[in-house]
């Protein structure tokens, strides 16, 4: 009698824990997004008054339509007030159309200048490029691609430079930089992580033929893509990663610049879920 009220604890209990992973994995990491925030910079002579707020959005994964998890969305960035959004790409969907980005997008202050790259969405997608930019555009927004553009943000200069997708686009590092220069606050966006290791050595041939004076120095890497492994085993290891994912998680890699951030991302894809991988959003206050 007392084996058989064990199995049925037993039983019960397992149950139960099924229940909770599966309210964890369709609801809870999936509806309910982390803000993850980080302070980068001049950490040396933090100034309050003079801290810019950064904010890195990766991944949205837009459908046909912009649902409650993008309206809370939408309703937490219009708290922040971010000085900048950086968007990483896979905005748009393989499923997706430039409505539902547009519908978003107007959701979100005119005034806060974003920027954005390609990720291998919106190539899958299949999406005109120049309705595209002409989205981002109407939203005081950039596409950029294989471009850099400096940005006065509340009096700091920002060089940003944002490359192709390297799965389905033509990254090109020196044709990004063919006209830049040394830079004090320049950032670099790219939506594979693993990109970062081509880029690096691209610098480093590129710095080579360059005067110390002139040399680019660019301090942070932010990339998407990886989802934090999106379902992965209680966070302990990540059984599949996308295409061209590297060794990158999630988090903060490189001990020297450029240094590099891998953002979880806040949609889905391939399956409508995640586990151990909630979603983020990542605040970043920026010490000029």
């Amino acid at each position: 009698m007392l084996r058989q009220k064990h199995k049925q604890a037993l039983f019960y209990a397992g149950l139960a824990g099924a229940a909770i992973a599966v309210l964890d994995a369709l609801v809870l990491e999936r509806y309910f997004f982390q803000i993850k925030r980080y302070a980068i910079g001049n950490l040396n002579a933090k100034d309050e008054n003079s801290r810019l707020k950064l904010l890195l959005l990766t991944d949205l994964h837009l459908e046909k339509i912009v649902d409650s998890r993008y309206t809370r969305l939408a309703e937490t960035i219009n708290q922040i007030q971010p000085d900048l959004i950086l968007m990483a790409g896979d905005s748009v969907d393989a499923d997706g159309k430039n409505q539902p980005l547009d519908e978003f997008l107007n959701l979100l202050p005119k005034q806060i200048p974003k920027v954005a790259i390609l990720g291998n969405h919106e190539y899958k997608a299949d999406i005109s490029l120049d309705a595209l930019r002409n989205v981002y555009r109407k939203h005081n927004g950039d596409l950029l691609v294989n471009e850099s553009k400096a940005y006065d943000i509340q009096g700091t200069r920002f060089m940003i430079t944002g490359l192709d997708d390297m799965l389905n686009g033509d990254a090109n590092l020196f044709q990004a930089l063919e006209n830049v220069g040394s830079e004090r606050h320049h950032l670099a966006l790219i939506h594979s992580p693993l990109q970062q290791e081509q880029l690096r050595k691209d610098l480093a041939r590129l710095n080579a033929g360059r005067s110390e004076a002139d040399k680019i120095s660019i301090s942070y890497l932010f990339a998407g893509h990886n989802h934090g492994g999106q379902v992965t085993f209680f966070g302990l290891f990540t059984p599949i990663l996308p295409p061209k994912a590297g060794e990158y998680i999630s988090g903060w890699y490189n001990k020297e610049k450029p240094f590099l951030y891998v953002s979880k991302g806040f949609g889905t894809s391939t399956v409508p879920f995640r586990f151990w991988a909630r979603a983020e959003i990542t605040l970043l206050h920026y010490y000029p």
